[in-house]
């Protein structure tokens, strides 16, 4: 089954590297949409479905916050999951501002396993990880 996915993040190279590592994560096809800030995701949103959310907090124009706010208002996108991704240290902070309108954090650097587990969970994918446990060992992203 295809997947649509929406990077949200100001950085283009971490935008590039997710999008590599959700490759290698082996979840079957996947069409990604990027974003670098809330204003142009919420302009990615009106055209196109997506099954899960990757956003950046701290981004120019739109923060993460806010543009979390407006996905959860639309009917359309009230469920969509939403992973967020930052370096924020004091994670408990940002799951409190955030409670109930997320489905979990990232921390940078994340692990590929950790990006593994979450989508196979948000998708409701069978673990089938067939060897390439190994190929995702050993990255720090």
């Amino acid at each position: 089954m295809p997947y649509n996915l929406l990077i949200v993040d100001d950085s283009r190279s971490l935008r590039k590297v997710l999008m590599k590592t959700i490759r290698m994560c082996h979840i079957g096809e996947a069409t990604f949409y990027e974003a670098g800030d809330g204003i142009e995701a919420l302009d990615v949103l009106k055209d196109h479905w997506v099954d899960i959310i990757f956003s950046d907090i701290n981004m120019p124009r739109m923060d993460g916050y806010t543009f979390i706010e407006e996905v959860r208002k639309n009917d359309v996108f009230a469920q969509t999951p939403i992973l967020v991704i930052t370096s924020e240290t004091r994670i408990e902070a940002l799951q409190q501002a955030l409670e109930g309108k997320i489905s979990g954090v990232l921390v940078k650097p994340f692990r590929p396993e950790t990006i593994k587990e979450r989508l196979t969970t948000l998708l409701h994918l069978e673990d089938s990880t067939d060897g390439d446990e190994e190929e995702l060992e050993g990255f720090d992203f």
